[in-house]
């Protein structure tokens, strides 16, 4: 724009022509303005459906049956209001057993042969690893199932220790393969869904957890708790699988 034959114009008498350039400035720096408001509302709106994204972390809403793991978690908070940390065997046996009772009961059957007892639970705090594929095979879901399970599994127990954003995007990803699978049966993706849920929410329980008992211990050097709270959701997922496969 040639700024010099404009103010040229403004210190000359007004007429007609001159007039007419007047307007044109005028409906030009008021585009400008109302384009700035636009853009700003855009951006205002856009930053109000991330911040409505961010809330309900850790959702993923593509699975139908998240509410299960909501629930799990739900029931995870009630416990901790009364109890403290597991930091030792028994009383992670008794935070399992707590846990296996209140999701049992939203299942109403059981689908494995494997009672619970707390030899079962020594034996995965023992060797999760190993204790998980026995439990899958042991299971009543077709051999392509038993197989990604244990994979996805195996690759949870291997991400122990990482952050949370980092396992959430590993089992969004697998729960979106499986949604999408020709492979299962519509039963078989209902029980691995329901176990990504639960796993997807008892880490992100332990992912709060982590900061709370680092926050608490800070000024404590000499207290080294007997699990890390990534252990102790991995080895509650674990113990749990028998009532959901």
């Amino acid at each position: 724009m040639n700024w010099e034959v404009i103010l040229i114009h403004i210190h000359t008498p007004i007429t007609m022509k001159n007039l007419l350039l007047c307007t044109v400035l005028v409906w030009f720096f008021n585009s400008c303005s109302t384009d700035s408001e636009f853009n700003q509302s855009e951006f205002t709106s856009n930053a109000e459906s991330k911040s409505k994204v961010a809330s309900a972390f850790p959702m993923n809403s593509a699975n139908p049956f998240d509410y299960k793991g909501k629930r799990y978690y739900d029931e995870l908070r009630n416990y901790y209001q009364n109890n403290s940390t597991p930091n030792s065997a028994a009383e992670l046996r008794d935070q399992i057993r707590f846990m296996s009772n209140k999701m049992g009961k939203a299942h109403n059957s059981y689908k494995n042969i494997i009672l619970f007892n707390n030899t079962i639970v020594d034996s995965i705090m023992a060797d999760p690893d190993n204790m998980l594929i026995f439990i899958v095979e042991n299971s009543q879901l077709a051999s392509t199932a038993k197989s990604s399970l244990t994979i996805f599994l195996q690759g949870l127990l291997s991400k122990r220790g990482l952050e949370f954003t980092i396992v959430y995007d590993y089992v969004v990803a697998y729960e979106d393969s499986i949604l999408d699978s020709n492979s299962l049966t519509e039963d078989e993706k209902d029980t691995i869904l329901t176990v990504t849920s639960i796993s997807r929410y008892s880490l992100y329980s332990a992912s709060e957890r982590k900061d709370r008992d680092w926050e608490s211990s800070a000024g404590n050097k000499n207290v080294k708790p007997l699990f890390s709270a990534d252990e102790i959701a991995v080895i509650s997922i674990i113990a749990l699988l028998k009532n959901i496969i």
